[in-house]
């Protein structure tokens, strides 16, 4: 199809494009991936990996986002339903457009600073620089700081980080206060992540396609704090509490932490721009069936009859054990 081919950069390099004759064959249109010019020119991104390639694919387009075609090749895979051994198939169906896609809402987080620090380290700034211009230009770096955003597919997470005291964060829903709230941390998750860290940590299950957002507390030392989920239109605060002891610590996705300091808040909205994810059958077939088979959710074993007997499967697997004990045992007694 003579298709670019954009990989990146820290992949490239370890392509044997000097003793592979299929890869030599197509070196030319396989360039390395500019993170600041290049994407524009994506059409389909293809994901080779877990779900945290998944992730680090959502770090990199944090505004629009091409179609995500993701092949299972970790350890949990519960964002790629694609098995690679069907990928030429796979492909040329993708190029058909002969698939459905899964709209995963992102969210958007912005760290806000407390006003008493932004107007101690403009004062700082102005009694320790005498000259103008540079004056000017710590001016700008510090507003560059106190507009920190990021794009989360899976969650949103402030803690208690390295310290060993509780964290203390006041919650906040369209500038309402709601709740103060006192454990290890707390976690906002999209319906995306709802089965990731907000589920270990006791959180429902959310289908992507659920306009919402998860609130989920991390071990709150409290018996009533249970996980809720609020419509995903509104904008929640996270803000450090006056009366805090230490500070808390923000990540997104599991990186990109940054501390946050008493007064500090960081502002969580639903994105505009969602990450499309090709789905192999559905957008309901393909959770469910990652639900079941990656999860293994409600697998119980099956309740037996009234009659006090086990599960007809369970009776002929029974009964082909004991003819298999007994013609074993024949076998060791004859050849005595």
């Amino acid at each position: 199809r003579r298709l670019n081919v954009y990989i990146e950069l820290s992949e490239q390099m370890h392509l044997p494009f000097a003793t592979d004759v299929e890869l030599k064959e197509h070196a030319e249109r396989c360039h390395a991936f500019d993170h600041e010019n290049d994407f524009f020119k994506i059409d389909l991104i293809i994901c080779m990996g877990g779900d945290g390639t998944l992730l680090h694919v959502s770090s990199i387009f944090q505004k629009s986002c091409p179609p995500v075609l993701s092949f299972s090749m970790g350890s949990l895979g519960f964002l790629t339903p694609f098995d690679f051994k069907y990928h030429e198939k796979i492909l040329n169906e993708v190029i058909a457009g002969n698939v459905a896609v899964l709209l995963r809402t992102r969210l958007k987080c912005s760290i806000v600073k407390g006003l008493k620090r932004q107007s101690s380290s403009s004062a700082s700034l102005l009694s320790t620089s005498s000259d103008d211009t540079t004056n000017e230009e710590t001016n700008k770096n510090s507003n560059k700081d106190d507009k920190i955003s990021h794009l989360a597919l899976n969650e949103v997470v402030i803690d208690r980080g390295p310290n060993s005291y509780l964290s203390n964060l006041d919650l906040y829903i369209n500038d309402r206060f709601i709740t103060k709230v006192q454990g290890d941390g707390l976690i906002v998750s999209t319906p995306s992540g709802s089965t990731a860290y907000a589920m270990a940590a006791g959180s429902s299950m959310v289908h992507p396609n659920v306009p919402a957002m998860v609130i989920c507390p991390i071990c709150p030392h409290s018996l009533s704090f249970r996980p809720i989920v609020v419509p995903a239109g509104i904008e929640l605060k996270v803000k450090v509490s006056e009366d805090t002891r230490l500070t808390a610590w923000l990540s997104v996705d599991g990186r990109n932490r940054h501390e946050l300091h008493q007064q500090d808040s960081v502002h969580i909205t639903t994105s505009v721009y969602p990450v499309p994810s090709i789905c192999r059958f559905d957008q309901l077939g393909d959770w469910f069936e990652s639900l079941a088979d990656i999860l293994h959710w409600n697998l119980r074993k099956a309740q037996g009859g009234l009659g006090g007997s086990e599960s007809p499967e369970r009776d002929v697997q029974l009964n082909e054990d004991q003819t298999n004990d007994s013609s074993s045992t024949e076998t060791t007694q004859s050849s005595t």
